[in-house]
C-alpha cells in the first residue's frame, strides 16, 4: 500500500523552496481531490487519490509552483468525476482550470491506428505546451506514476503504455530537460517491452554490484584526493549504467554483455562553471582518456540547455568510465531542466508562453505540424528533433547552427534563408565541393551555393531532416505549381469569345472573369484559372459562368483552349521520362498536385493506365514547327563486322542527332544490337534519322524506344 502524502506535509515541502506560497490554494485543492475521488480504487486496489498525489511528489521534486501543484491534484478530475471545468474555474481560478483543461485533452484516441494515436497525442503535447509549458510536466510526472505501477495492468495493455511511454514521453521529458525523470521512463519502459533482454542484463549487473561498486568507491576517493586542494567543494557520486543504456551501448559496440556491466558512471560536481575544465584535467591525467569520446556541451548546449563535460576514461582491467562534469547549477538544469530554468512565480516576469516561444526544439515541432506529414514521418520527425546528439556547423560569418544530427546541407541552407534554400546548387564543406544531400558535422565550415534557375523538387524531401526544412520546401513547391496552373489557365482563357477583344495582359482581370469567378463560388479570379489549368473546371463551364450561350466547346475554340507545347511554355510542363515524347508525337497529358502537367506519347502504358481517370487529363497540342529538342531511345541490330558501329555513330552524328550514350545489348555470331540515346529536334527529325540509318548495308533495323 502507498504512503500518501498528508496536506501539511505537501505544505512543509512547498514552504521549503517557495516562502510566499499560497498554502490555502493547496489545502482547498487537497481536500476538493480527495471528495472527488473518495470510493475510487486504482487497478492495483489503491485508493485512487494515491495517484494525483503521487503526480504532486514528483512535481515537488521539480520545485514546481502551486498553481501547478493544485492543477496535479485535481487533473483526472473533469475525467473521471462528474466535476466540470466550470466548477475548477470557480472554486480555484481560471489559471488551476487552465492548466486541467490542456491536461485533460492530452488523451488516447479510441478510433486510431498506433501511429496515428501517437502522432495526435504528440501534436496535443506539443499545442498544450505552447500554451503553457507546465501541462507537458503534469503529463510528464503523470505518465511516470503510471510506469510504476503498471504491474496490475494486463500484458498487452503494459505493451501498449510502455510503447508510448518510450516514444513520447521519453523524448519529451528529454526536451524538458527533465534528467531526474527520463532516464527512469526509459528504463520502466525498456523492462516491459525488452523482458528477457532486462532479466539478463540486471542479472549480470547483480552479479558484478560488489566488484563494481567497489572499483567506484576506490576511483572516487583517489578523485576527492586530487581535487580537495584547488576544489574543496567538490563532490563525486558513481553508479552503473541503466540496462536501457547497457543495450544501447552494446547495439553501437557489439560488446557483450558481460563486459559492459562494469560500465562506471561517475559525476563529478562542482562549485562554479569555470571549474569544470580545470578538473577535466586532472581526470584526464588521473587516467588516460579515450580521445575520441570526449563532448564539450558547455561550448555547445543541447537543445534542452543541458551543460556538462563528457568524457571516457581507461579504468583498470579494461574498465570504461563514463564521467560528466558540472557545476552546481549545471547539475541543477541537467536534474530539472526547464523548471530550473525558469522560476514560475518566484521573481520571474516570463509567462509560459513566452517562455516556451524560446524553446528551439518545441519550435522545430510546431514547424513539423505545419509540414502536413504522415502520422509515422511526424513522430520520427519528432524522435529526430528531441534527440539529445546535435550538430552545430558554422556559416561563413562564424554564426553556429544548432541541427539534429543527421542534418543536410540542404537544411542547412534552410536554416540560413529561403532564397539559399530555394535555388541551392550544393555548397562547400571545409572548401571541398559537396552536393544538397551531403551529411554535416559538428565544427563544418558550410557555404552554399545557388543558381537562380534552380527550384526545388520533389525528391529535395528524401534528404531533409529538419521540420523547418520539409515546410519550407512544400510550401515552395505548391506555390510554384499553383502559378503553373494559373499561367495555364490564363492561357486558355483566349478560347472564350467573351474576351476576344481583351488584350492578354488584362484578359485575367477583367470584370467578366471577376464574376464569372463570384458565380462559380470562388474567391478570386487565380482561384478560377487555378481550376482551368488543372483541368478540374470544363471551358464549358466557364462560358456558361460567363453568360455564353451553348455548352458545347466549338472545335476551333477547343483546339485554342488547348495548352501550347513549345519553347515560350516549357516552364508549364514535363515531358515524361518514361516516353520521351518529340514534338510532333500523338500525345496525351495529366494533371497531378504532386508533380503537374506531365505530357506522354498516348502508347505510352503509363499514359493508358492514367487515361482512365478523365479529370486528370489536360488538352495538350504542339505548336506548329515546334522544334524544342527532346531525348529519345533507339535500338540499332547491325552486322557484326568492323567498323558496323564507327558507320552508324557517323551517320548520326551527319544527320544532326546528338549521342548522349550508348551500350551494347547483345553480340551473336553474325549479328549485334545497341542501345542509343539520342538528342533530336523533333519527330520529323527523328524520322529522317531513322530512315538514314536503314539505309546503310551494316544496319539491320533501327526502332524508337
Amino acid at each position: 500500500m502507498a504512503v500518501m502524502l498528508t496536506v501539511d506535509e505537501i505544505g512543509a515541502r512547498v514552504l521549503a523552496y517557495n516562502r510566499e506560497a499560497d498554502l490555502d490554494l493547496v489545502a482547498r485543492a487537497y481536500r476538493f481531490a480527495e471528495g472527488a475521488h473518495r470510493g475510487q480504487l486504482r487497478h492495483s486496489g489503491e485508493p485512487y487519490f494515491s495517484h494525483p498525489l503521487a503526480v504532486v511528489e514528483i512535481l515537488l521534486g521539480l520545485e514546481l509552483d502551486v498553481p501547478t501543484l493544485c492543477a496535479a491534484l485535481l487533473h483526472d478530475t473533469v475525467e473521471d468525476t462528474p466535476t466540470s471545468l466550470n466548477d475548477l474555474r470557480h472554486r480555484f481560478g481560471s489559471e488551476v482550470a487552465s492548466l486541467v483543461d490542456g491536461v485533460t485533452k492530452v488523451e488516447l484516441l479510441a478510433e486510431a491506428t498506433p501511429s496515428e494515436k501517437r502522432a495526435t497525442n504528440l501534436g496535443k503535447i506539443v499545442s498544450a505546451m505552447v500554451g503553457d509549458i507546465r501541462v507537458a510536466l503534469i503529463k510528464v510526472a503523470d505518465r511516470l506514476h503510471n510506469m510504476r505501477t503498471l504491474a496490475a495492468m494486463g500484458a498487452a495493455k503494459q505493451a501498449r503504455i510502455a510503447a508510448e511511454t518510450r516514444d513520447l514521453y521519453v523524448p519529451i521529458a528529454m526536451g524538458l530537460g527533465l534528467g531526474a525523470i527520463y532516464p527512469e521512463l526509459a528504463e520502466l519502459s525498456y523492462q516491459v517491452l525488452h523482458r528477457e533482454e532486462y532479466d539478463e542484463i540486471r542479472a549480470c549487473f547483480d552479479y558484478a554490484h560488489e566488484r563494481v561498486r567497489a572499483r567506484g568507491e576506490s576511483f572516487a576517493g583517489e578523485l576527492l584526493q586530487r581535487l580537495a586542494p584547488r576544489f574543496p567543494g567538490a563532490r563525486v557520486e558513481c553508479r552503473p549504467c541503466f540496462a536501457h543504456e547497457v543495450a544501447r551501448i552494446q547495439r553501437s559496440l557489439g560488446e557483450p554483455i558481460e563486459r559492459l556491466a562494469h560500465i562506471l558512471r561517475v559525476t563529478v560536481i562542482v562549485e562554479h562553471d569555470d571549474d569544470c575544465y580545470p578538473v577535466l584535467g586532472i581526470l584526464h591525467a588521473l587516467r588516460p582518456p579515450i580521445l575520441d569520446r570526449f563532448k564539450d556541451y558547455i561550448a555547445t548546449p543541447r537543445s534542452n540547455q543541458y551543460r556538462a563535460l563528457h568524457s571516457r576514461l581507461r579504468g583498470a582491467r579494461g574498465c570504461t568510465i563514463r564521467v560528466r562534469i558540472l557545476s552546481v547549477a549545471m547539475d541543477q538544469v541537467a536534474r530539472r531542466g526547464v523548471t530550473y530554468q525558469w522560476a514560475y512565480k518566484r521573481g520571474a516576469d516570463e509567462p509560459p508562453a513566452a517562455f516556451a516561444r524560446r524553446m528551439q526544439w518545441l519550435h522545430e515541432l510546431q514547424e513539423a505540424q505545419k509540414a502536413m506529414l504522415t502520422s509515422d514521418e511526424f513522430v520520427e520527425m519528432a524522435r529526430d528533433t528531441l534527440a539529445s546528439d546535435r550538430i552545430h556547423p558554422v556559416t561563413p560569418r562564424g554564426d553556429v547552427l544548432n541541427l539534429p544530427r543527421g542534418a543536410t546541407l540542404l537544411d542547412f541552407a534552410c536554416a540560413i534563408h529561403t532564397d539559399l534554400a530555394y535555388h541551392c546548387a550544393g555548397g562547400r564543406v571545409d572548401g571541398r565541393r559537396v552536393e544538397r544531400d551531403h551529411v554535416l558535422r559538428t565544427g563544418d565550415q558550410v557555404e552554399i551555393l545557388t543558381e537562380a534557375m534552380i527550384e526545388p523538387a520533389p525528391s529535395w524531401l528524401t534528404f531533409v531532416r529538419t521540420p523547418h526544412a520539409r515546410r519550407l520546401l512544400r510550401e515552395q513547391m505548391r506555390s510554384r505549381q499553383r502559378e503553373r496552373t494559373i499561367a495555364i489557365g490564363r492561357d486558355r482563357l483566349r478560347a472564350i469569345p467573351a474576351l476576344a477583344g481583351v488584350a492578354d495582359g488584362a484578359r485575367a482581370s477583367c470584370p467578366a472573369a471577376q464574376a464569372a469567378a463570384r458565380r462559380l463560388g470562388l474567391a478570386n479570379v487565380d482561384a478560377l484559372l487555378a481550376r482551368l489549368g488543372a483541368g478540374r473546371l470544363s471551358m464549358g463551364e466557364l462560358r456558361a459562368a460567363m453568360g455564353e450561350q451553348g455548352g458545347e466547346e466549338k472545335v476551333g475554340e477547343a483546339a485554342a483552349a488547348c495548352l501550347l507545347l513549345g519553347e515560350a511554355n516549357t516552364r508549364l510542363y514535363h515531358l515524361a521520362h518514361c516516353c520521351h515524347p518529340l514534338a510532333g508525337d500523338d500525345v496525351i497529358a495529366f494533371f497531378s498536385q504532386r508533380d503537374g502537367i506531365i505530357v506522354h506519347r498516348r502508347i505510352c502504358h503509363h499514359a493508358v493506365r492514367r487515361a482512365v481517370d478523365v479529370d486528370e487529363v489536360v488538352p495538350v497540342r504542339w505548336q506548329s514547327e515546334a522544334a524544342l529538342g527532346g531525348q529519345v531511345g533507339m535500338v540499332v541490330e547491325m552486322r557484326n563486322e568492323p567498323g558496323a558501329l564507327a558507320t552508324v555513330c557517323s551517320r548520326i552524328g551527319e544527320q544532326g542527332g546528338n549521342i548522349l550514350c550508348t551500350r551494347t545489348l547483345g553480340v551473336g555470331h553474325r549479328f549485334g544490337s545497341a542501345h542509343f540515346d539520342l538528342e533530336v529536334r523533333n519527330l520529323n527529325h527523328l524520322v529522317r534519322l531513322l530512315d538514314a540509318l536503314r539505309g546503310e548495308t551494316v544496319v539491320v533495323s533501327a526502332e524508337r524506344v
